[in-house]
């Protein structure tokens, strides 16, 4: 077995560094080392600098979401930024550099996840973030403002979700969006790149491992700061690609770090046990644009291909070599796109 794959099937099966043995501690350590070594186009980048005007929303159930306006004088179109999962809204530190003149931009936390506040446990589910988007909007947009949606990861099924539940405002308040690293259902089938073996394992043992840690969370909680070397290594190893700046590594690696046990182990399981997580049909009717990437196995390039079948009309694009953290890892040509499909939409408006 290759040492990325011992490091990856430690972490997959949810063993600690003792668990995997002095093989697993020797590849932990050799992969950190070597992670430090790399090349780094954003070192000194001054990742989560870049704030707006505070914003409190209240979701649905009371719980209160952390957002930020930049822009907030502009009323001609809004873009509302939706970040994945183990994220915060920082995840589009770049994006937010690049596009700032180019509207009325929001960026808020999903519950859970970085200054939002914590939630009731059953309220970390897929059904849940659709309402949250929609408060979101309703809260930091005026009326009348054309929205453009951007989602990573899970903030994309954020969107895919309201516009199955508000298929109304699709076309009419929300007028275009942007699904980036994410996908539509069948997250379960996913190898997370482990030899076919291992990943039959993983399908069977991740959830009871999740569900295990999200018991504990309480406890586990406490623990956290002690495997911050194995949080740096499955941000590097699973959520990004081969070349992927150290910097960019630890700055998601901060972000896991930040997000509540509870919201990490239930939206994930929420994730994995949804089949369908979205139909998609509504977003047919206005501007999508979907990026994939070429090394992203948590969300691999099929599940944008098929959301791209749901969506006829969507425009895809597939970023070569980047893995999940497609933003991070190659910030310009994604701000590039995303400032193409902002224009286009406001000269179609």
């Amino acid at each position: 077995m290759s040492r990325r794959n011992l490091v990856l099937a430690a972490t997959a099966l949810g063993l600690s560094a003792a668990g995997a043995g002095v093989a697993g501690v020797a590849a932990q350590r050799h992969a950190v080392r070597r992670l430090g070594l790399r090349p780094d186009p954003h070192a000194g980048e001054a990742f989560g600098s870049l704030r707006g005007r505070p914003t409190p929303v209240f979701a649905e159930d009371g719980t209160r979401l952390y957002a930020e306006i930049d822009n907030d004088e502009r009323t001609d179109l809004a873009v509302v930024f939706c970040h994945g999962w183990t994220c915060t809204q920082d995840t589009w530190h770049f994006q937010r550099k690049a596009l700032r003149g180019l509207g009325r931009l929001v960026f808020w936390d999903q519950r859970g996840h970085g200054r939002s506040g914590a939630a009731a446990r059953h309220s970390y589910g897929l059904p849940t973030l659709s309402h949250d988007l929609k408060a979101v909007i309703d809260q930091t947009v005026p009326e009348g403002t054309p929205v453009i949606l951007v989602g990573h990861s899970m903030g994309g099924m954020t969107i895919m979700r309201f516009a199955d539940d508000y298929p109304e405002l699709i076309g009419t308040r929300v007028v275009a969006a942007a699904l980036l690293n994410t996908s539509s259902g069948a997250l379960d089938e996913v190898t997370l790149g482990l030899p076919a073996a291992l990943a039959r394992i993983n399908k069977k043992l991740m959830p009871h491992g999740i569900r295990a840690a999200g018991l504990g969370a309480a406890f586990l909680e406490r623990l956290r700061h002690l495997s911050r070397d194995s949080s740096l290594l499955i941000e590097d190893l699973i959520a990004f690609g081969p070349d992927a700046s150290p910097a960019a590594v630890r700055f998601a690696g901060e972000m896991l770090e930040s997000t509540r046990l509870e919201a990490v182990t239930d939206f994930f399981l929420s994730m994995i046990t949804h089949p369908e997580i979205a139909t998609c049909t509504p977003l047919a009717g206005v501007e999508t644009l979907i990026i994939a990437s070429e090394n992203d196995t948590l969300t691999p390039v099929e599940h944008s291909l098929t959301i791209a079948t749901k969506c006829p009309e969507a425009r895809l694009e597939v970023i070569a070599t980047a893995g999940h953290m497609a933003m991070l890892e190659r910030p310009s040509l994604v701000s590039d796109h995303l400032g193409d499909l902002i224009e286009r939409t406001r000269k179609a408006l």
